[in-house]
């Protein structure tokens, strides 16, 4: 259906000759402007607009930082619009603009303003009580219906020129892409072609480049400036999920706020007139929001999967895979003896026995989301009480893995582990009798080929239910006879989850053992994050992956006493 717009008369009441004479203007009307696809009206009634700042400074494109160029006087509501009169400075620049006022060459008005409500549903759009603070000579107002000598005469009538419903797609769209939503609607009941709102597009864009214009100015970033403003929105962001920063953090600023940052460090403007919403959408399409946001996530994650580390992790040697094929552990027995060379001279050939075993990684994940209704409200809060949970969950994930493995039976080299044979498995309860036992069978333990295996025990593992058993066997103390001494200084690992397998079992470890492993992935050890701007999600996903495997490499090292 094609857009109704109405038609603008000039209202000339007497010719304006004295310098010094006033000049009739339109600052704004209660006609409806398209923002973000929401039709704003402002009330222009007496009771809709906040005139306590009156009267108002004239400048050019909301170039606030400049002096103005006059004054709007005598400002009234109207119910319909709201006029003044308009004084201009004595300056040489004043003058030239007034002349070319008066000439009709700068016709267009635009009005800077903040809501004082949250709005009221009208028809054709939400209504909103307002405040001026200033009034702004421009070449493409927002709202058709300001300007200086300007009248509504209400009578609707067609647009003299039509456009393709290609052409007015495409040129929403760019709108959209740059930003530029609230001058669509004009660009298009101007009857522009798509080459035309090209042309018109650029030239906007320009002017926002150059002028404050009621927008944020957006200056050049240094390398050096880029590389600290994106820590410092990461820093602010994982701040307000409750991670612990050491950076540069902004704590006055919300989340809508630091998306704003993110728009300016693309080299976007952002209207002071955009809304929380609009502010984030364009962030998270036209900036790098999402990658900042998702680092500060992953931030976040990172830190509570290391505060809550795998208990077996301290013992395990970590071994990294390059990929997701089995790793194959091959244990070559040690070197054959030296024997005696006869008279003759004569050398003898040796073998080395050899052993492999395997084990690969396997990937874990889950994706959550952050929405927009969440990001617009700074409710951030939630959702990091969610991502640290996952970074728990992680690490969760790892212990029990490495639980598995060393309670569900494991064979090695063919046979049990945990075996008399293999001088690996006692059943003397945790007590320095029971240790002298495990350090023996550790001390027995032998390669491959029948030859000892050079070790020293170094950690206790235990269930919860022994962790104070543990820790008195192992502080340092004088008793009062010799049996009561412990004469190894040895570590204590704690892993609640082997009581619900057993409360009396326990593990003797050696020192820098490397039958048990663990690994990831090369280049992605940890959790892993990665963000997605959601289609079915209104909002942003967040993707956390782990790539963890572990497993046997040989069967020395370990001694299990099964006291059950």
């Amino acid at each position: 259906m094609p857009t109704l717009h109405r038609t603008i008369q000039f209202e000339r009441v007497d010719p304006i000759t004295s310098p010094d004479a006033l000049i009739p203007a339109t600052i704004a009307t209660a006609t409806p402007v398209m923002r973000h696809g929401v039709g704003e009206v402002l009330d222009c009634t007496a009771s809709g607009v906040d005139l306590a700042r009156a009267p108002l400074p004239l400048i050019v494109a909301h170039e606030s930082n400049r002096l103005a160029i006059g004054l709007v006087e005598q400002i009234r509501a109207m119910g319909d619009r709201v006029v003044g009169m308009v004084r201009f400075a004595t300056s040489p620049e004043a003058q030239q603009i007034r002349a070319d006022v008066l000439a009709g060459i700068h016709r267009g008005l635009s009005v800077g303003y903040r809501h004082l409500d949250e709005g009221t549903p009208i028809q054709g759009g939400v209504a909103y009580r307002w405040q001026p603070h200033e009034v702004s000579i421009v070449p493409v107002p927002a709202d058709p219906q300001s300007g200086f000598f300007r009248n509504l005469s209400g009578a609707p009538t067609m647009p003299t020129t039509m456009i393709k419903g290609s052409d007015a797609a495409a040129i929403l769209k760019l709108c959209r892409e740059r930003g530029l939503e609230a001058h669509a609607d004009d660009l298009l009941e101007r009857g522009l072609t798509l080459d035309q709102a090209k042309a018109e597009i650029v030239n906007i864009l320009a002017t926002h480049d150059q002028r404050s214009g009621g927008h944020l100015n957006v200056r050049p970033h240094t390398s050096t400036d880029s590389a600290r403003e994106r820590d410092l929105i990461i820093n602010s962001l994982a701040a307000r999920m409750g991670a612990n920063v050491t950076g540069e953090v902004i704590r006055s600023e919300d989340c809508v706020s630091l998306a704003v940052r993110s728009l300016q460090l693309a080299g976007q403007s952002v209207s002071r007139h955009d809304n929380r919403d609009a502010i984030i959408r364009r962030s998270m399409t036209t900036g790098d929001f999402p990658h900042l946001l998702g680092a500060a996530v992953g931030r976040v994650l990172h830190q509570a999967y290391t505060d809550s580390p795998a208990a077996l992790k301290t013992v395990s040697r970590k071994a990294n895979l390059p990929d997701f094929r089995d790793r194959r552990v091959v244990r070559m027995g040690s070197a054959p003896s030296l024997e005696k060379v006869n008279e003759h001279g004569e050398f003898r050939y040796g073998a080395v026995t050899d052993a492999s075993n395997t084990w690969k990684l396997t990937t874990y994940g889950r994706i959550v989301s952050l929405t927009r209704q969440a990001m617009v409200n700074d409710d951030l809060g939630g959702f990091s009480d969610l991502i640290t949970k996952f970074g728990q969950a992680a690490s969760r994930r790892e212990a029990d893995e490495l639980v598995s493995v060393l309670t569900v039976s494991p064979a090695v080299d063919g046979s049990p582990l945990f075996h008399a044979d293999r001088s690996s498995l006692i059943t003397d309860a945790l007590s320095v009798d029971g240790l002298a036992a495990a350090v023996n069978k550790l001390r027995m333990q032998k390669e491959l080929d029948g030859g000892f295996v050079l070790q020293s025990p170094g950690a206790i593992v235990v269930p919860a239910a022994l962790e104070m058993t543990a820790l008195q066997l192992v502080a340092a103390f004088t008793p009062a006879q010799a049996s009561a001494v412990q004469p190894f200084q040895l570590g204590v690992v704690v892993e609640p989850r082997l009581d619900a397998i057993s409360t009396t079992d326990w593990y003797l470890v050696a020192t820098n053992q490397s039958a048990l492993e663990h690994g990831y992935l090369d280049g992605a050890e940890g959790v892993q994050t990665e963000q997605e701007q959601g289609f079915e999600v209104d909002g942003l996903s967040i993707k956390a992956r782990l790539d963890f495997g572990c497993g046997w490499g040989s069967a020395v090292g370990w001694v299990k006493a099964d006291v059950t």
